[in-house]
């Protein structure tokens, strides 16, 4: 019960970040040429570095490259988890940091703060969940 609500907890945090990431216009975010970069965001739940859920990183456009892409190196990043659970999030295209860098269009840097502040929030509804639960 404890992994599966931790799951459910850690997944719902990544959908919330994948849609702050790509469900935004050009205007707030960058022009889909290929829609590669918008289908490499996506996010895995790792436990001890292995994947134990992943998201489906829909293609938009032609952009299976992308979700091929993402979803690999969202699989990569969490073998390096050492922690018990984790969240990885990615845009998984090579010129993801270049975009928000050179061309100053956010990519995941708003999901990234967003997560930062629900995430103690989530995790003591957690807590507290669980601890009703023992």
């Amino acid at each position: 019960m404890v992994e599966n609500e931790t799951i459910r907890v850690l997944s719902r945090l990544g959908e919330e970040c994948v849609n702050e990431a790509r469900d935004r216009s050009s205007e707030e975010s960058w022009n889909d040429q290929t829609g590669n970069l918008r289908s490499s965001i996506g996010y895995t739940v790792a436990r001890n570095g292995d994947a134990i859920h992943t998201s489906q990183f829909p293609a938009v456009k032609d952009g299976s490259e992308g979700k091929r892409k993402g979803r690999a190196f969202a699989l990569e990043v969490a073998k390096r988890l050492s922690a018990d659970y984790g969240l990885v999030v990615v845009a998984g295209m090579p010129y993801a940091s270049n975009v928000e860098d050179m061309d100053n269009k956010v990519v995941l840097a708003s999901a990234e703060l967003m997560a930062r502040g629900k995430l103690p929030t989530y995790l003591n509804n957690l807590s507290r969940k669980l601890n009703k639960m023992a």
